[in-house]
């Protein structure tokens, strides 16, 4: 089932899908067989009771479930996994066979509002990653504040309009044929290789070219307050470290990359239910290096989650898990992602395929 909200990137994956049918059926087959330590790790961000909750930015790209078909996810993973909490991936003992931890980024506010409700009702913990500063400061994260000011930008008809129109240099051919949706990538694109002091001037210069101040109340209308996380985890559910200001870690220096683990460490520890165990932001490839690793290891980091889009081997995996983004399909294609298929795909693409001649996902 396509997420109504990202029709453009769900299209191309859906062909990605068609391509790993094949994938997908035998290992439903084989489910019987199922090599002994998989631990499947879902990644989530908003859980809305609708597809039109939120703004089109908001809802755009990879962060926004409708509950029925999150529902219709869940159902299918109680089914065919055993559902644990961090704690037991943490403990050290052996897992079942077909083992799933379920994990929300960011702390969005739907998280405690409809997602947990679902969750409790099956009765299954997960984990929550939250952002330091969202925590100490109170302050509403680079991205929210972007996607608040292309929706802005969209509903004032700012569509035709090119990125130095709103204050941000166009690179490397960027334009905005696309639309919003093409601002929004480019931008993304251009700020998250940016440090945090870098992003604010940028979003103040967007601020001051649309003629708009990004809403003081957005925080608490899109994340979770103290007390919800306290709720949470009074139901065994835990906290993880998403870094201070979710940022790009490979490109930042070391020292900029220690900080943006400890101090989102250091003000996390003070919540109910915290574990040191990094979710890193964005979590492809290109987001993270050999010495992010290494770092968040000095820093205390049990484990660093990815978001590559398989199952782990598991114990064996090392420090490293990855985690498979939920927020497109449900039906046999979420069957297909959940079972490693698309990433068998993809990697069989990369090496018959050069990357520059294909339009990836």
């Amino acid at each position: 089932m396509l997420n109504p909200r990202n029709y453009p990137v769900s299209c191309r994956q859906m062909l990605l899908g068609f391509a790993g049918l094949p994938w997908t059926l035998s290992l439903m087959r084989m489910s019987r067989t199922v090599e002994q330590g998989t631990l499947l790790v879902l990644c989530y961000h908003r859980i809305t009771e609708s597809v039109s909750s939120g703004g089109f930015c908001d809802s755009h790209y990879f962060i926004t479930l409708p509950k029925r078909v999150f529902l219709s996810q869940i159902r299918w993973l109680t089914r065919h996994y055993r559902v644990v909490g961090l704690d037991e991936v943490l403990s050290g003992r052996p897992l079942p066979p077909k083992t799933a931890l379920i994990t929300f980024d960011d702390g969005f506010r739907d998280v405690a509002e409809t997602a947990f409700p679902i969750l409790r009702s099956f009765g299954l913990p997960a984990t929550v990653f939250l952002i330091g500063s969202v925590i100490r400061e109170n302050k509403i994260p680079w991205i929210t504040r972007l996607h608040w000011l292309l929706d802005h930008a969209r509903e004032k008809g700012a569509d035709a309009g090119c990125l130095d129109i709103l204050g941000v240099e166009a690179r490397n051919g960027n334009n905005c044929k696309g639309g919003i949706p093409g601002m929004l990538a480019s931008l993304k694109t251009l700020l998250k290789h940016k440090d945090i002091h870098e992003i604010e001037d940028h979003l103040a210069c967007l601020e001051e070219k649309l003629g708009a101040k990004t809403p003081p109340d957005l925080l608490t209308q899109r994340f979770m307050n103290h007390e919800q996380i306290a709720r949470l985890a009074g139901h065994g559910w835990t906290v993880g470290n998403h870094t201070d200001h979710h940022l790009n870690l490979a490109s930042l220096g070391d020292g900029r990359v220690r900080e943006e683990i400890a101090y989102a460490d250091n003000t996390l520890a003070a919540l109910p239910g915290y574990r040191p165990v990094l979710a890193l932001p964005f979590g492809l490839a290109e987001s993270f290096t050999q010495a992010t690793v290494d770092i968040a290891r000095r820093c205390g980091m049990r484990h660093v989650l990815t978001s590559l889009g398989s199952p782990n081997r598991f114990p064996g995996q090392g420090i490293l898990l990855d985690r498979v983004i939920c927020e497109t399909f449900s039906g046999l294609y979420f069957r297909f992602v959940a079972s490693g298929g698309r990433k068998a795909v993809k990697s069989m693409l990369d090496k018959t395929i050069p990357s520059n001649s294909r339009r990836t996902t």
